[in-house]
């Protein structure tokens, strides 16, 4: 017998959660399951780093198709369509699954078209608020209502989200299965003193850090505002903005503005989890959006102890106040409080550190990932 093809589409492989999630799928499932994969993906928006290293790495089939990106233009799309369709027929899958949400509508509709007997679908994230105007999300959530239709199973990566998708009447829930993220959490070993080295800190001062894009929704602005307040009762810490993105430009205007220079590093992307998470005492999260945010898995992992907006599945990760603690959106005064307190105790930092690193590696390492995605191509 013929090991199952499997055709998974991903609007592009950019940094975040679901680049990781996609090339170590097509990785593990055909080294430990003996599937037949390839990954089909889109180019990168300006400013956008790239994870295609990632598929380079584990040497995965892959193929580009350019016009598969992040931006939304009917006409391009509709050429998207029919050049998945065609590699869909040439290729015959006997599954497509589709991750992120552009790839998800042309990719299933060209699933459908092509006859594939069985197409699934992961929300990493959803775009039915704080992404887009009243209109466009309505006729977002009507486009996944039709899409919900013929997709053999949708995947939601937290019980939180699956609830937020059947309370948008995307399908019922019995039609969407809770598979958490994976990861390769055993090769997760910080580095030695990265980030002091890099801006010659004192061993004394505590370390804040906040890794992703530097896009409107992860919500860098409201970290600075933190920053501040934190600032006004302490000067023994230090905030580093990991990442890069389109706003790179307005945060670094910001800081300034807010007096916040030699206090707030803006480091850039890197794609070394060790140097990432290397020496930072505390991790910080803000987005106004998520799925389940792969920052946070990492940097639990690694046993650091974090401070998050409760969003999306946040809360499926941090059980507030054991492993980490959960803040508000609005009001920095108290999120900067819970974040004072673990900087007050080191002692503190290492127990959430420990409760949460033990918490994650049961429940994320990629194993459970494939095992489960294996059980439902076969029994769904």
């Amino acid at each position: 017998m013929s090991a199952l093809k499997i055709l998974r589409i991903i609007s592009r492989l950019n940094i975040g959660g679901p680049a990781i999630h996609v090339t170590n799928l097509n990785y593990y499932l055909d080294k430990d399951y003996g599937y037949n994969s390839q990954l089909v993906y889109g180019s990168l928006a300006a400013g956008e780093g790239s994870m295609e290293y990632l598929a380079k790495a584990k040497k995965l089939k892959t193929i580009l198709l350019p016009e598969l990106g992040r931006e939304i233009n009917w006409r391009k799309d509709l050429k998207t369509l029919w050049q998945l369709y065609k590699i869909i027929h040439r290729e015959k899958p006997d599954i497509v699954h589709t991750h992120t949400a552009k790839a998800g509508a042309v990719g299933r509709l060209a699933a459908k078209l092509a006859g594939v007997p069985k197409i699934y679908h992961t929300f990493h994230g959803h775009v039915f608020h704080s992404y887009f105007g009243r209109l466009k999300t309505k006729i977002f959530i009507l486009l996944e209502k039709f899409l919900a239709r013929f997709t053999t199973k949708i995947i939601a990566i937290s019980a939180k989200q699956k609830a937020e998708l059947a309370a948008y009447g995307i399908a019922r829930p019995d039609k969407i299965a809770v598979i958490r993220l994976g990861f390769e959490l055993n090769k997760l070993q910080p580095a030695k003193n990265y980030w002091r080295r890099k801006y010659q800190l004192a061993p004394q001062i505590i370390l804040i850090g906040i890794v992703g894009r530097l896009t409107a929704v992860k919500n860098h602005e409201y970290f600075l505002e933190i920053a501040r307040e934190i600032c006004r009762q302490t000067d023994k810490v230090r905030f580093i903005i990991i990442g890069d993105g389109e706003l790179r430009e307005q945060l670094t205007a910001s800081v300034k503005l807010k007096n916040l220079d030699n206090k707030v590093f803006l480091a850039g992307f890197l794609n070394d989890a060790r140097k990432i998470y290397s020496d930072l005492d505390i991790v910080v999260l803000t987005s106004r959006n998520e799925g389940t945010p792969v920052t946070l898995i990492e940097a639990m992992a690694c046993g650091k102890p974090v401070v998050s907006a409760a969003v999306g599945g946040v809360a499926d990760i941090i059980d507030n106040n054991r492993t980490g603690y959960l803040a508000p959106q609005d009001r920095p005064e108290v999120f900067a409080r819970k974040i004072l307190q673990l900087c007050q105790s080191k002692t503190l930092r290492k127990t959430i550190g420990q409760r949460a690193r033990k918490k994650i590696l049961k429940l994320y390492a990629v194993e459970k990932l494939t095992a489960k995605i294996n059980s439902l191509y076969k029994n769904s």
